[in-house]
């Protein structure tokens, strides 16, 4: 990329002033906290998702009838790759991320984003590993790009595309190109979707999953689908556990999604994460240094520790407030949640309605346990919305029964509209 007249690293307080003055739709909260707006898509495109299909991964990825990887030839992705960097290109500034994924330094992994809005970087900037100024100094090449140019849309009629918005992945190049969409979460997603490629070949198993730990050192890993999925008025959360040992800090009902966010984020327990894990043979770590929370309803009475973490440099998305004292309306869904929403999103895995989210650094959580690392896992709890009312509430699992459940990640996509 050239050098634009001003690209670089900014810290939360020029993130803040960039967005506010550049970006229309976003605003500090009375808590402190950004508010600011994705566009016109509120969650995630997984019908736009492309991972390149050459001779790197065309024998280790699952392609085909009923996989989730859709398919890109190379050409295309570098005719999308020129069209982002050129994007950015054009721009007076961009900003730059150079951060961290896994907490386990043994299996590190560096990684850059350029893009072209403050709030994607504050988003980052939450969301990955912050890295030491010393680190910053001496980080050299990452092991992974992404090129941001969301705002920008791909060539509909281009080889592969079905529509202005494309997310592609080419494992070869090590990079990430965002073309029509500019929802934050792609980028975090993106780079899950890296993690779940390299960790298996070390050994490791990555994990979408919520961890925390007792006191007494005993680690509790909680399974579920993403926030995606709502619950109907009298709908409930199944868990099922493999060795029921647990006290849940909350009754079911509360949970917007599964609950991985709602049942680890604790106060009894430290939280090691809410979201992405690795699981090795140091025991687990978080591939995140941050959490990506659900809003809808959000009160200090269901989640405390959540509510008190929205202040300076959390990141609001698509939140609706009070244009006077800026107080958030956690029960209003509208920009989410609209006609317009559910037509878009409708039938669309991932990519709910109600969608309002915060994303903040683990740190803002009093009992984060920081670093975010802990010992193998003495509980694994399945969590899933069952709609049917075919599973019992809780269920102790054989191992055979926790293997089936693991790999099914049988859940209901139920909407809340």
């Amino acid at each position: 990329m050239h050098n634009n007249t001003s690209s670089g690293h900014y810290n939360d307080a020029e993130l803040y002033e960039q967005a506010i003055r550049y970006e229309k739709g976003s605003f500090i909260t009375s808590t402190g906290a950004l508010a600011t707006l994705s566009g016109a898509k509120t969650g995630r495109s997984p019908r736009d998702k492309r991972i390149v299909n050459d001779e790197t991964t065309a024998e280790e990825l699952w392609w085909g009838k009923g996989s989730p990887n859709i398919e890109m030839d190379e050409q295309t992705f570098m005719v999308n790759r020129e069209r982002a960097v050129d994007y950015l290109n054009s721009l007076d500034k961009v900003f730059v991320n150079d951060q961290f994924l896994n907490w386990d330094p043994e299996h590190q992994i560096k990684v850059r984003i350029v893009s072209a809005r403050a709030y994607h970087s504050l988003f980052m900037h939450n969301m990955c590993i912050r890295p030491t100024a010393e680190e910053v100094e001496t980080f050299g090449t990452p092991d992974f790009t992404i090129y941001n140019a969301g705002q920008f849309p791909c060539n509909r009629y281009t080889h592969y595309m079905t529509s202005s918005t494309s997310i592609d992945i080419n494992l070869a190049r090590k990079e990430m190109v965002i073309l029509g969409t500019q929802y934050a979460g792609e980028m975090k997603k993106g780079l899950f979707s890296l993690m779940h490629y390299l960790m298996p070949k070390r050994q490791i198993l990555s994990l979408h999953s919520g961890c925390n730990m007792g006191k007494d050192g005993d680690v509790a890993l909680f399974f579920g689908l993403s926030g995606k999925i709502g619950l109907v008025k009298h709908g409930a959360a199944t868990c099922l556990l493999l060795l029921p040992e647990l006290s849940f800090p909350r009754s079911v009902h509360c949970f917007l999604g599964t609950g991985k966010t709602t049942l680890s984020t604790d106060r009894n327990r430290l939280l090691i994460g809410d979201d992405e894990h690795c699981w090795s043979e140091n025991g687990i770590s978080n591939i995140e240094g941050g959490c990506y929370a659900k809003c809808i309803d959000l009160s200090m009475e269901k989640e405390p520790d959540i509510w008190n973490a929205i202040k300076f440099g959390t990141v609001l998305e698509n939140v609706v407030f009070d244009e006077h004292t800026r107080e958030v309306d956690y029960s209003d869904k509208s920009v989410t949640g609209s006609l317009h929403a559910r037509k878009l999103f409708d039938g669309i895995a991932g990519a709910a309605a109600e969608n309002t989210r915060a994303a903040y650094p683990i740190e803002y959580i009093p009992n984060a346990k920081l670093p975010c690392v802990g010992p193998h896992p003495k509980n694994v709890i399945l969590l899933a919305c069952d709609a049917f009312g075919v599973l019992p509430p809780v269920s102790k699992l054989t191992l055979p029964q926790t293997m089936y459940h693991f790999i099914s990640g049988y859940t209901a996509l139920v909407r809340t509209l």
